[in-house]
């Protein structure tokens, strides 16, 4: 009898001093009946200088097209993530709900109260259906929607214990318009961990664009790269801080004149899980 008993008792102290898988797992888990602010900032600026023979040159001067041009974006977004009651086929309804949306100039760009509705299967990310916006007609609905689709793709991680240290990447193929052509952009984001404290993750990101033309010739070429960051909230399993700076540089050139453009952009999220 007391052999058993001193048998049980080490293996409770077993049990409770096994260590803890070391690392994590990297998978965004919304929950149902739970409410998420996120706040977004969105910035671009372009430059594009164009070069060439006299007579091109004049006649974009006779257009009233400067050189170089020179333009800057930026918006500022709230919105939040409202998730329902699970049922009993283990999905629940989620929507997207727009708070505010202004630029530079204090425009209104998305109107309050536009909602995205779709649901969550399980433990899968959102997959968002219908757009409701009051002054929106159906071609900026879908617009709206295959954006935010897009940006909750970018959330779907390969499921895989990381340590310190380790790293991963993600191709995303779009596809940039130009002279009734198109050019492939194949953007690589690399995941690097670097610390996990207090129940938070820390990445470092970076990215790499290589563009290739559907029309192969020698009058295109362009590049881009980027860095960031991201942080990852264990216990509620989101991604609680994204910052990214990218740079992109394209140069085409025509029979009289060729154009450089150069792009940076900044974005930044932040997503917090509200209590009441």
């Amino acid at each position: 009898m007391r052999n058993t008993i001193y048998l049980l008792l080490l293996l409770t102290q077993f049990s409770c001093n096994a260590p803890k898988p070391e690392g994590l797992i990297l998978k965004i888990q919304y929950k149902p009946e739970k409410t998420y602010s996120i706040s977004t900032i969105r910035g671009t600026e372009t430059v594009i200088t164009y070069s060439g023979e006299d007579v091109a040159m004049q006649k974009l001067k006779s257009k009233n097209i400067k050189n170089p041009t020179i333009s800057k974006v930026k918006t500022k977004s709230t919105t939040e993530l409202v998730t329902g009651k699970k049922t009993t086929s283990l999905s629940f309804p989620v929507s997207l709900i727009y708070k505010e949306t202004l630029s530079l100039d204090g425009k209104n760009e998305i109107p309050e109260g536009t909602e995205i509705q779709g649901e969550i299967i399980s433990e899968n990310l959102p997959n968002f259906h219908t757009v409701s916006a009051r002054t929106f007609d159906d071609h900026q609905k879908m617009q709206l929607l295959q954006t935010v689709r897009s940006t909750f793709e970018q959330l779907d991680f390969p499921e895989q214990r990381l340590k310190i240290g380790d790293e991963f990447s993600i191709d995303r193929t779009t596809f940039l318009p130009m002279e009734r052509s198109e050019i492939e952009t194949v953007i690589t984001t690399t995941y690097k961990l670097i610390s996990i404290e207090k129940e938070l993750a820390t990445f470092n990101l970076t990215q790499t664009y290589r563009m290739t033309p559907e029309l192969i010739d020698n009058t295109f070429a362009g590049n881009g790269q980027g860095t960031g960051e991201m942080y990852f909230d264990i216990n509620n399993s989101i991604i609680s801080g994204y910052t990214m700076n990218t740079e992109i540089n394209m140069n085409k050139k025509f029979s009289y004149f060729e154009f450089n453009l150069k792009t940076k952009n900044e974005f930044s999220q932040s997503t917090s899980l509200v209590t009441k």
